[in-house]
């Protein structure tokens, strides 16, 4: 049978229908509908961690703004020996938005060379582990070594392939979604990198450790799914 040109254009014109509604129905599923930032921020993370003192810092106001997070923090933190590391913390209500601006991208698009990545695992209890990314970058004769992570209720995050549907389909339908969570550290690392990656994973855990403590972690999962 035949089909008229009057009909052909009906059926696409159908489809094109169908896939725009559907992509814009999946879309809704896929935003989240509230966000609940955590009552507590970085900003409580204690100056003294050990052997380690901070400092508050501020990043220049136009790329605060670019970011685009609800909550900023950052610090400096030295230890007695001389290591400094510098903490970038950002908590968003968007997930889009906070892993638009992985270090992987940031790093790059500022002349960094990326020479290595592992992917470490932090111990922060018996019954709770997370995974970091540590990269090594390069740029005018200079190494960095930066640990990085986000979270999202259960889910640790690298970036938009991370996040894409698997996560976000995770969430999809609930009321309420948890807040994403980045935490970024960079240390120098001119000489003995091993040493250097000891010295930042260390501190990472201890960041770590305080961010997922049970009264913090608690409010991270809201609306996660995940039973606490």
């Amino acid at each position: 049978m035949k089909i008229s040109t009057a009909n052909r254009l009906y059926i696409v014109g159908a489809l094109v229908l169908a896939t725009y509604g559907g992509a814009h129905l999946v879309k809704a599923e896929l935003e989240p509908p509230e966000v609940l930032l955590p009552t507590w921020t970085f900003r409580e993370l204690p100056l003294e961690l050990g052997d380690w003192r901070g400092v508050d810092t501020e990043l220049d106001p136009k790329i605060t703004a670019a970011v685009g997070a609800s909550v900023i923090v950052d610090r400096a933190y030295q230890d007695r020996i001389g290591h400094v590391i510098s903490m970038h913390t950002a908590m968003f209500e968007n997930p889009v938005e906070g892993v638009i601006h992985s270090p992987l991208n940031c790093y790059r698009a500022s002349g960094w060379v990326r020479k290595n990545e592992s992917r470490e695992t932090l111990q922060l209890s018996d019954n709770l582990t997370i995974p970091v990314s540590l990269t090594t970058w390069e740029r005018e004769g200079e190494r960095v070594l930066v640990v990085y992570w986000y979270q999202l209720g259960e889910h640790v995050l690298f970036g938009r392939w991370d996040l894409g549907l698997k996560v976000r389909w995770s969430l999809a339908g609930r009321p309420q979604w948890p807040a994403l969570i980045k935490v970024m550290l960079q240390i120098s690392a001119p000489e003995s990198p091993e040493d250097t990656e000891l010295v930042l994973l260390s501190f990472a855990e201890r960041v770590a450790e305080w961010e997922n403590q049970p009264e913090h972690r608690k409010q991270m999962l809201v609306g996660s799914g995940e039973s606490i």
